[in-house]
């Protein structure tokens, strides 16, 4: 279990407020592995597809990750990575499943984005950057999506 302080360390280290209902989630169930743990969407080319869902951990050395950790891929710029964008759980081919807080950075109630961890595109400016995917509009829905 993780109380309430050691979230709140970990959103100090994050820089980011993490929904209150994940909060409320992962108080009670670390490195959360929902039954039913499927969701569907829409990808970026308009066909459908879905993916599976396990939650990083709130605590180190975690056999499935330690949330702190796994931000370091998501974010390095030099490999992909993207700013604005928080790993909280991951898929079983490896994709990230994360909060974007890309047009609120100081909100608490930010959409869901599938990150595909092996599909590297080339920006406008020029930049490259893993490939982003709407999900959901936030954690909430999100979480309605999840079916066996």
């Amino acid at each position: 279990m993780n109380d309430v302080n050691n979230i709140s360390l970990i959103e100090k280290q994050l820089n980011y407020s993490l929904p209150q209902s994940y909060k409320d989630i992962v108080k009670d169930h670390d490195a959360l592995r929902p039954e039913n743990d499927i969701f569907d969407f829409v990808d970026i080319y308009g066909k459908p597809d879905d993916r599976d869902v396990s939650f990083y951990s709130f605590k180190q050395n975690h056999i499935d990750g330690f949330i702190i950790e796994e931000q370091v891929n998501i974010n390095d710029q030099d490999n992909g990575g993207i700013k604005g964008l928080v790993t909280f759980a991951f898929t079983a081919n490896g994709d990230y499943i994360c909060f974007d807080y890309r047009e609120n950075p100081n909100g608490d109630n930010p959409k869901v984005v599938l990150v595909y961890h092996d599909n590297i595109i080339e920006n406008k400016d020029g930049a490259t950057s893993m490939v982003v995917n709407f999900v959901a509009d936030n954690f909430e829905e999100f979480m309605s999506m999840l079916h066996d």
